[in-house]
């Protein structure tokens, strides 16, 4: 069993809800597997299971399963919540959920994870992907007819395109998830239906970043004319964007020429903005939304609880986390927390059990540097001496308080602490403060719109910070990237050589044993010097009304198996 998938089932304690809450339509089962060529499993050398062998075969158009029990029918249109606003709609820049969730049905990757287990790397945009037998290049070759919605062709330019543009992005561009596609050489396209990936070195997770939801292609021509896709969304999805009304809606169409014949079933997408939690469950239970909203902005295990007696034939889904948490991050770049000894003391004073107990409504699971106890984390024993997991007695509180004072704050540290406006959200930050009271920090909350917060946390202007944590990939080279100098995703400032020196030896290790040691040095590092710490790792539950049918759940994580093409309504 995944190790995220274990720590979700400890967490919420409620095996016998599960048992009871399948999903109203049960999952097809995933494509065949096809024969990978001679050197190419070499992906398959890490822990994880994520399956990351390349095809060699010619697989299906795209990867989306067919209906379950029924014949699907045509029409209307599936409605949804989202907590937070889009920052803005261009996938490869955003940071946040709030721009992935209601867009991606725009857009198609190359490849992308099977939502079902063993979820296999499936075909997209790309029918199939060979690698070379030194396993430093990959050769993907396109699907034929693929055009984007304002009628343009689609051509291996704009994959070309694309991944430079995450890999190496433009001046002015910003790439949140670059170091996840650092062993990216170069991109060159081959004759008029083939793209060739280059590799630095043989990576063990590269098919898996390309697979994973950020890693959409987008229109060349249209970034060429406008410069971004901020205020644009042209795909080959199975919906077109039609309008987004900021505080209100996300509004999707559906492509009557999408290059999945057949699909998509509904007419069209409406995700309503909807920010306070007991609105939210109106609207549910009114029928006014259909599904519920995903990752930290779904339902809590109480309210799944609620739903099954008051529905009994709802959908509920309970999936691991993909690494989505809530981080209280420090700004290592300037006082108070530039010193290790006032970070450290923080950290002493944060029980991850309470916040989860309070904050989360006990659907979360504590949390080290990499997450839950898993295939890549220190052991489980040592991971309960790690102050945030440990709790903090009197004892633990007066040390914090001597070293706070010996980081010359004998009479406390005040300051702000922002964190996104949405209701579960500040629920954690007042648990937060209580506990930081405690040691003689004193923080004064801030409530953020998502455009607003997320400026903030770039551009650095906070001592502290509570961050919506996603790991955009399970695997070191995902898992680490916060931490790395000059990574986008690093908004702490924090450098450290001997992380940097450690992170770019475990990307090159092919040999699972001997990477999992790097790694474990590299936590233990970053457990001595906390430029963050992680409150805890969400455990996700997702509902829909018994009338949606054909969905098979988001897989490996929120931030992807989100185009719903596949997805028709019963009534």
């Amino acid at each position: 069993m995944h190790s995220r998938l274990r720590a979700l089932i400890t967490a919420l304690g409620l095996l016998a809800l599960l048992a009871g809450c399948a999903p109203a339509a049960a999952p097809t089962p995933p494509p065949k597997a096809t024969a990978p060529p001679a050197k190419a499993a070499a992906t398959a050398t890490a822990p994880t299971s994520k399956p990351a062998t390349p095809a060699a075969k010619p697989a299906a158009p795209a990867a989306t399963p067919k209906p379950a029990t029924g014949e699907p029918r045509y029409g209307g249109t599936l409605t949804g919540w989202d907590a937070i606003e889009p920052e803005h709609l261009d996938i490869h820049q955003a940071n946040s959920g709030g721009t992935l969730w209601p867009i991606a049905p725009v857009y198609n990757g190359l490849i992308q994870h099977h939502p079902t287990p063993p979820h296999n790397v499936v075909s997209e945009l790309a029918q199939k992907w060979e690698a070379a037998p030194d396993g430093k290049s990959f050769t993907f070759t396109l699907a034929p007819g693929v055009k984007w919605h304002d009628g343009k062709p689609f051509t291996p330019e704009d994959v070309k395109f694309s991944l430079d543009r995450m890999w190496n992005p433009p001046s002015g561009t910003i790439s949140p998830r670059k170091a996840v596609y650092s062993s990216i050489g170069s991109v060159e396209t081959l004759g008029a239906d083939k793209v060739k990936v280059n590799l630095k070195h043989p990576s063990p997770s590269i098919i898996n970043a390309i697979a994973i939801g950020w890693s959409v292609i987008l229109p060349k021509h249209v970034i060429e004319a406008k410069g971004d896709m901020k205020k644009d969304a042209i795909g080959t999805g199975p919906f077109k964007f039609r309008e987004y009304v900021p505080g209100s809606q996300v509004v999707l169409e559906k492509n009557k020429d999408y290059f999945v014949k057949g699909q998509p079933y509904v007419d069209g997408i409406r995700w309503f903005i909807i920010k306070d939690k007991s609105v939210q469950m109106a609207a549910f239970r009114t029928k006014r939304v259909m599904v519920t909203g995903y990752g930290s902005r779904g339902i809590s295990p109480i309210e799944a609880d609620l739903l099954k007696k008051e529905i009994p034939s709802v959908g509920i889904y309970a999936y691991p986390a993909g690494g989505a948490g809530q981080t209280l991050a420090f700004n290592v770049t300037k006082p108070p927390f530039d010193d290790v000894r006032a970070r450290r003391a923080a950290v002493m004073a944060i029980d991850q059990q309470e916040i989860i107990r309070v904050g989360a409504q006990g659907g979360a699971a504590v949390s080290g540097p990499l997450g839950p106890p898993g295939e890549w984390t220190l052991p489980e024993a040592e991971m309960k001496a790690f102050p945030g997991i440990r709790k903090p007695t009197a004892d633990v509180v007066a040390e914090a308080r001597k070293l706070l004072a010996e980081a010359g704050h004998p009479n406390g540290i005040k300051t702000g602490y922002p964190f996104r406006a949405a209701s579960q959200f500040g629920e954690i930050a007042e648990v937060v403060q209580e506990q930081l009271a405690k040691v003689g920090i004193d923080i004064t909350l801030q409530r953020l719109e998502a455009g607003v917060y997320q400026d903030t946390q770039r551009k650095r202007n906070w001592d502290l910070i509570q961050s919506s944590h996603v790991y955009v990939l399970d695997d070191p080279d995902g898992l680490l990237v916060w931490y790395i100098s000059g990574s986008p995703n690093n908004f702490s400032g924090f450098s450290d050589k001997q992380v940097d020196e450690l992170y770019a030896k475990q990307s090159q290790t092919m040999d699972a044993a001997e990477r999992k040691k790097i790694v474990n040095q590299i936590e233990r590092r970053l457990i001595e010097q906390v430029p963050m710490l992680r409150l805890f790792e969400w455990t996700f539950m997702f509902a829909h009304w018994p009338d949606v049918k054909g969905y098979t759940g988001v897989g490996m994580g929120p931030m992807n198996n989100s185009r719903w093409a596949h997805v028709w309504l019963a009534q």
